[in-house]
C-alpha cells in the first residue's frame, strides 16, 4: 500500500490535458509553460508520449516543503526586549542546510523513467511506493506509452506495465517484477510552511550518469491552475527548486526525507516557478491506482483567465468579470457546444465563474455525461449555452 505517517484527507483536483505537441531533439518530458493574461500556453509532453501542461492565469509544476528550517533564531545579544536589532552589526546569515545525506537515502527510492510511443522516445520519472515493485509517476508520463523501462540508482533496469491512470489529475502507478525495493517514505503537504527547504530529485533532461537533485524552498501553497487543455487543478503546492524537463513525476523531499509533493510542472516563462501534486491531494487518488482502477473525471476542455477590471481594461473587453476562454480543446465537451476563445463564462449551473475553482467544483460535482448550463458573454451579449460533460479517455 501507499503508506504515510498518518491517513490524509484527499483534495480533490480537477483536469490534466493530454499530449499535444512534439519535443524535437531531447528526448524528455518538457515543463509547461505558464500563461500569462490569457497568453496559450504548451502542455508538458515528451515526443509523443508525455503530457504537457499549460494553464492560463497560474502556473503548473512541483513545490514541497520540509519539517525542518534552516532559519536561525535571534541571538540575545543583538535584540532588545522588544525584539528590534539595537546593534549597527549585520545579522549571519542562515545556516545553508547540507542536503547530501538527505539525497544518498532517498536515491535507491527514485527511479528514471523512458517509454516508447509509435517509435518516439521520451523520459520522465517516479518514485518507489511499495517494496515488491509499485512506483508512483505522472500520468502523462506513461499513460499513452507503447513500452516502459524503469532504471534504478544501482544500474539495474525493468520492464513495466500500467497499473491505474488518472489523467485529469496527472497522476499514475506503475508496476515492476522486482522485490526489496526502497519505497520513500510520505510526508504530511498540509503541515508544509512558505520558506520552508524542499529538494526535487528526477531525470533532469534524460542526462546520462543518475538522476539530478536540486534545492529550494517552499514558494506559495494551495495554487490553483487552467491546464491548457481545459483542466483544472487545486491544491498544488509551488517551489523554486528547479523543475526540468524529465522531473515530471519525481519527489519532492522536506529534510527529512520524506515525499511532501510530485513533481508535475515548471514554467519557462518565468524564474524559479515550479509545481507539485500535495502529497494530501495525491496519496488516495494513487491507492485507488494500486489497485489497478483507472480514473475518469468530468471534463469541459476549456483553458480559462479570469476577468477583474483590470484585465478587462487592458484587454479592451466589455465585461469586467467571469473567465476569458483563451483556448478549447479539440473532441471536447466546449467544443461540441460551440464555445470559441474569446467567450468568456459568466456562470455555470447559475454560480458565478469569477473564480475558476468555481468551475472546477461545480464540472466535478454535476459528474461526465451531465449537462451544465453555462451563461456566455459573446459579441456584446450574453447568451445561453448547454454542454454535456465528456472524460478523458483512459
Amino acid at each position: 500500500m501507499f503508506t504515510s505517517d498518518e491517513t490524509n484527507t484527499a483534495h480533490e483536483s480537477h483536469g490534466w490535458p493530454a499530449p499535444a505537441e512534439l519535443t524535437p531533439v531531447v528526448d524528455i518530458d518538457p515543463p509547461p509553460r505558464v500563461s500569462d493574461g490569457g497568453r496559450r500556453t504548451s502542455r508538458r509532453l515528451a515526443l509523443a508520449a508525455l503530457a504537457v501542461v499549460t494553464i492560463a492565469g497560474g502556473t503548473v509544476g512541483g513545490a514541497i516543503a520540509g519539517r525542518s528550517s534552516t532559519q536561525p533564531a535571534a541571538s540575545p545579544s543583538t535584540a532588545t526586549a522588544g525584539g528590534f536589532n539595537t546593534t549597527s552589526a549585520s545579522p549571519s546569515p542562515p545556516a545553508k542546510a547540507d542536503v547530501s545525506a538527505l539525497i544518498s537515502t532517498a536515491l535507491p527510492g527514485v527511479v528514471s523513467i523512458s517509454v516508447e510511443l509509435n517509435g518516439a522516445q521520451a523520459a520522465g520519472t517516479g518514485f518507489v511506493i511499495s517494496s515488491d515493485g509499485q512506483i508512483a509517476t505522472n500520468a502523462h508520463v506513461v499513460a499513452d506509452a507503447t513500452k516502459i523501462e524503469v532504471k534504478f540508482a544501482d544500474g539495474s533496469t525493468a520492464a513495466a506495465n500500467v497499473l491505474g491512470v488518472d489523467r485529469t489529475d496527472d497522476l499514475a502507478v506503475i508496476k515492476v517484477d522486482k522485490a526489496g525495493l526502497t519505497a520513500l517514505p510520505l510526508g504530511r503537504s498540509s503541515d508544509l510552511r512558505i520558506g520552508e527547504p524542499v529538494v526535487a530529485i528526477g531525470n533532469a533532461l534524460d542526462l546520462t550518469g543518475g538522476p539530478t537533485a536540486t534545492e529550494g524552498i517552499v514558494s506559495a501553497l494551495d495554487r490553483t491552475i487552467d491546464t491548457s487543455d481545459g483542466e483544472h487543478l487545486t491544491h498544488l503546492v509551488q517551489t523554486d527548486a528547479a523543475i526540468n524537463p524529465g522531473n515530471s513525476g519525481g519527489p519532492l523531499l522536506t529534510l527529512d526525507g520524506k515525499v511532501v509533493g510530485i513533481n508535475s510542472a515548471g514554467s519557462q516563462d518565468a524564474q524559479n516557478i515550479g509545481f507539485a501534486i500535495a502529497i494530501d491531494t495525491a496519496q488516495p487518488i494513487v491507492e485507488q491506482l494500486q489497485q489497478g482502477k483507472t480514473i475518469a473525471k468530468a471534463y469541459l476542455g476549456v483553458t480559462t483567465t479570469a476577468i477583474d477590471k483590470t484585465v478587462a481594461a487592458r484587454s479592451g473587453l466589455a465585461i469586467d468579470h467571469g473567465l476569458l476562454i483563451v483556448d478549447v480543446a479539440g473532441d471536447s465537451a466546449a467544443s461540441t457546444a460551440g464555445l470559441k476563445p474569446g467567450d468568456v463564462l459568466v456562470s455555470i449551473n447559475g454560480q458565478a465563474t469569477d473564480d475558476s475553482t468555481v468551475l472546477g467544483d461545480v464540472i466535478r460535482t454535476a459528474g461526465a455525461g451531465k449537462v451544465v448550463h453555462l451563461k456566455v458573454f459573446r459579441d456584446g451579449k450574453t447568451i445561453d449555452v448547454d454542454a454535456t460533460l465528456s472524460t478523458h479517455a483512459a
